[in-house]
């Protein structure tokens, strides 16, 4: 990475910590097409987007922390973590591939993912079927493992809870944090130095980071949850369909 390309990665970073400060999903989602597009290869994109999600989701874990159901989150990464493996598997098949196919692929998971979030919308209920959990938290770490995304099937499955806003914001912090340092642990493993080196870059976006979550709680406040959203879901579908389209 040169001087421009850490400048215009910092502001990704910044932006999509804004983003999901104010409507509370979606870092990954917004940054790793980004930072592809970019120039990165995509485990430099996934390991800075995971060390930059990674602070926020740990705040975000110590400040509920008595709201979050340990039991639930420590089986759900352990389903996690065993599908993040077969993921990772994928994603060596995926940066094999030249820079216009990997664009198109992420485009079209990323798609698929604002597809399932926006028609999988379940009526929330005092208890879940385990098999739900097990292909939700399956999912999550299968997609994880190939690009990073892996939020929006647990987000969904938790949200078909009845639950208070500080359990499902609790839980999900929770697993975040679990689950991230695990996978960062594992590229680490099959690549390397050039993991640490990411990493400490990450690090250093932390600032700019913490200053996406000021600009992000403000505008999460003042504007409608709904019209929010609305947002959210039309930049994501700029991304998913700007990252598609040149390689058609």
């Amino acid at each position: 990475m040169d001087v421009a390309h850490i400048l215009i990665a910092g502001i990704i970073l910044c932006l999509s910590s804004a983003a999901q400060s104010a409507v509370g999903f979606g870092y990954a989602l917004y940054a790793t097409p980004l930072l592809v597009w970019l120039g990165l290869p995509l485990p430099s994109a996934l390991v800075l987007v995971g060390t930059c999600s990674l602070f926020q989701s740990s705040t975000g874990a110590y400040k509920l922390r008595q709201y979050v159901p340990w039991k639930l989150v420590l089986k759900g990464c352990a389903i996690r973590g065993v599908t993040t493996l077969a993921g990772m598997a994928l994603m060596f098949q995926l940066i094999e591939l030249d820079r216009s196919s990997m664009q198109l692929w992420l485009g079209i998971i990323l798609c698929s993912i604002l597809a399932m979030q926006l028609l999988l919308r379940p009526k929330p209920q005092p208890k879940i079927a385990a098999g739900w959990t097990w292909a939700s938290y399956s999912l999550s770490g299968l997609l994880s493992g190939i690009s990073g995304m892996g939020g929006p099937p647990i987000v969904i499955w938790a949200m078909a809870h009845d639950w208070e806003t500080k359990r499902i914001r609790g839980l999900l912090f929770a697993t975040f944090a679990i689950c991230i340092p695990f996978q960062l642990v594992l590229l680490a493993a099959t690549l390397g130095s050039q993991v640490i080196h990411d990493v400490l870059i990450g690090l250093c976006f932390l600032p700019l980071v913490y200053l996406g979550q000021k600009i992000g709680h403000p505008i999460g406040n003042r504007i409608s949850r709904p019209r929010l959203s609305q947002l959210a879901y039309l930049i994501l579908f700029v991304i998913g369909v700007g990252s598609i389209w040149p390689s058609l």
